[in-house]
């Protein structure tokens, strides 16, 4: 099981953003050579941030910006953000278990409590983490 990229993309762009754009259009080519991925898929993940309200961009080469404080924008805010099903589709149960068979028949009674659970915890721990909190590993000025 393992957890897509698009998160830890997003994550990348609005530390860029969070550190440079005071002093550089950050751009989806600047975050492309940064991240290592194509600018198509930085315009993607630009185009979540933004429609979740979290960044603004602006036309053309004019770059992009937070549109909330760094200490507002959690790491669940960004994963909600670029991929909104996610956390629900992260574990599943299979679909058509026998009804006849006395486990198959309850199977998705008995396991709905516990991976709600997990899904709330990774929410909840999801949640404890900002992009400030982020941005504060960095130290970008050569100190």
């Amino acid at each position: 099981m393992k957890i897509n990229t698009k998160c830890s993309l997003a994550i990348h762009i609005l530390i860029s953003i969070a550190m440079f754009s005071d002093k550089v259009k950050v751009t989806s080519e600047i975050i492309a050579n940064s991240t290592g991925t194509n600018p198509v898929i930085i315009r993607n993940i630009f185009g979540s941030l933004k429609k979740a309200g979290i960044i603004k961009v602006r036309r053309g080469s004019a770059g992009a910006e937070l549109a909330m404080n760094p200490s507002e924008i959690t790491i669940f805010d960004v994963y909600n953000a670029v991929d909104p099903t996610s956390l629900e589709n992260l574990i599943g149960i299979h679909k058509n278990p026998s009804p006849e068979c006395p486990v198959g028949c309850k199977i998705h009674d008995v396991l709905e409590e516990p991976y709600n659970a997990v899904r709330e915890g990774i929410k909840d721990i999801m949640s404890k983490y900002t992009l400030a909190d982020l941005v504060l590993k960095y130290d970008y000025q050569g100190n």
